[in-house]
């Protein structure tokens, strides 16, 4: 089909089912490569429909010339759109690693065959059906692909942006809307020069040759042939503001009319008695006396890591203790003659269970396992969530056959319970069935917990206690503040 352009007071129906494009506006801006986001996607919980269809992510394609400001507009909708879970990514990941006999002054960056395309095939199959990714990154100095992959899930919407983004057939059939941003020649080079000169160690003269010479006619030749291919033609890029308010309305319509949530947050059945994955410990007077001394503000660095300490052990024994059986039955002589005790290895289930801190006041857990179970092994996760913003996942770090243990996973704090589940997430992603998995939090809030049982069912939940509420910061109330800065005498937070 042909797309059309019309004027800016034109709007764009869902139910229409000719393409439309929108002209208005001038487009300035370049685009960066270390802006791109990669975030956790959708989690496991928004994959089915009420009426249990699987639903897969919305797919969108941009393309266009070269500095046309297609990274722009993604970032735009991005930050427009009111859906929680939007990934961002670009074909630029996917440029193949150059052969020592192939020379990057004569090299065509612009040609489909610079291009890896069985992996930008998969790696958006993958991706529209809620898997887990990992996305190779490109070095432009050295034109190599380097060691260091991001790792990146479904999303509710993702953005695919790249020059050839519409080329292949293969991968133009996965996306569910096709746009294509044009601008002006003369821009698109001056943006380039600076681009490259900023961002991709080059020099003035080079850029202008290898445009000349490839960009150019690349653009004539595969680039611009691609338009015909388009849902909708963004004239003059960002600055486009009919344009993009249009995009982004009819993107939160499509996903409705899909099933998805277009708010921040999914409303949860009402909670009417605790779930039986949840487990709190009895509130002993010993056990709130150790709460009353971390929770009070005026307790010293050095006390409130000793009583921490305490705390995390007392909960962690209670964590093992809700363990399914996996100790070895073992037969002891005592030091009575000819006496025996029948019990169970405790030496043997180092082999069989296996912690994951999340990083960084998950670690301060860590001290209470190793004073529990010698040599027990412990991974590491970082993952960065801040109230309702999406958390991102920036490291992880596995024991070995994570599969085949029980695996408790230790954050003091379970807020809003967002990080938590990007873990969770982690974990079954490297085959660990859900009934294997165990949560460790000192201090939970009851929008935490309800939310974390109800997205994992078969995840056993250990809290030492449940606090009334969160506050507009999304701290847990009455609580104890940052943890992980009273802990390590960091910059103290304030709730």
């Amino acid at each position: 089909m042909e797309a059309t352009i019309v004027s800016p007071q034109t709007t764009l129906s869902p139910d229409r089912s000719r393409q439309r494009a929108i002209q208005h506006g001038t487009a300035p801006g370049k685009a960066h490569l270390k802006k791109y986001t990669f975030t956790m996607g959708r989690p496991p919980w928004y994959s089915d429909a009420e009426d249990g269809r699987r639903l897969q992510s919305l797919v969108i394609g941009v393309a266009g010339g070269t500095a046309s400001g297609k990274s722009s507009v993604c970032r735009e909708i991005v930050s427009r759109l009111r859906v929680q879970w939007v990934a961002h990514l670009s074909l630029d990941y996917f440029y193949r690693s150059l052969l020592p006999t192939e020379d990057p002054k004569t090299y065509n960056f612009d040609h489909p065959e610079a291009f890896d395309w069985e992996l930008v095939k998969e790696t958006l199959r993958q991706l529209k059906e809620g898997k887990k990714v990992d996305v190779p990154t490109y070095d432009f100095k050295t034109h190599k692909r380097t060691n260091v992959t991001k790792t990146l899930y479904g999303a509710d919407v993702i953005l695919f942006e790249g020059i050839l983004s519409f080329h292949e057939k293969d991968v133009r059939d996965l996306m569910d809307i096709k746009i294509f941003v044009d601008e002006d020649a003369d821009i698109r080079l001056s943006r380039r020069i600076r681009r490259d000169i900023a961002e991709r160690g080059r020099d003035v003269m080079g850029v202008i040759q290898q445009y000349e010479r490839f960009v150019k006619p690349a653009h004539e030749d595969f680039v611009k042939p691609t338009m015909q291919w388009a849902d909708l033609i963004i004239p003059k890029g960002i600055k486009n503001e009919v344009a993009i308010n249009i995009i982004c309305k009819h993107i939160e319509l499509t996903l409705r009319e899909r099933g998805f949530d277009p708010k921040l947050s999914r409303k949860l059945p009402h909670w009417t008695t605790i779930p039986a994955n949840i487990h709190i410990m009895e509130q002993t007077e010993h056990l709130r006396a150790l709460h009353t001394i971390i929770r009070d503000k005026a307790t010293p660095l050095g006390d409130f890591v000793f009583f921490s300490n305490r705390l995390s052990r007392l909960v962690i024994e209670e964590v093992l203790n809700q363990l399914p059986v996996v100790y070895d039955e073992k037969v002891v002589s005592t030091p009575v003659p000819g006496q025996e005790y029948q019990g169970y290895d405790i030496r043997n289930i180092t082999s069989k269970v296996a912690f994951i801190s999340v990083m960084r006041a998950g670690e301060a857990m860590e001290e209470a396992v190793r004073e529990v179970l010698i040599g027990a092994p412990i991974g590491k996760i970082l993952i960065q969530s801040h109230g309702q913003k999406r958390p991102e996942l920036f490291y992880y770090k596995m024991p070995r056959k994570l599969s085949e243990c029980k695996v408790i996973v230790m954050d003091p704090m379970l807020a809003t319970g967002e990080s938590l589940k990007m873990a969770i997430r982690v974990i079954l992603d490297h085959n660990v069935p859900e009934e294997n998995i165990l949560v460790a939090t000192l201090i939970a809030s009851p929008q935490g917990l309800h939310s974390l049982s109800y997205s994992f069912p078969k995840v056993q939940i250990v809290t030492s206690a449940m606090d009334t509420d969160l506050n507009e910061k999304f701290y847990i109330m009455p609580g104890i503040g940052n943890f992980g800065d009273r802990y390590f005498g960091t910059t103290t937070s304030t709730a």
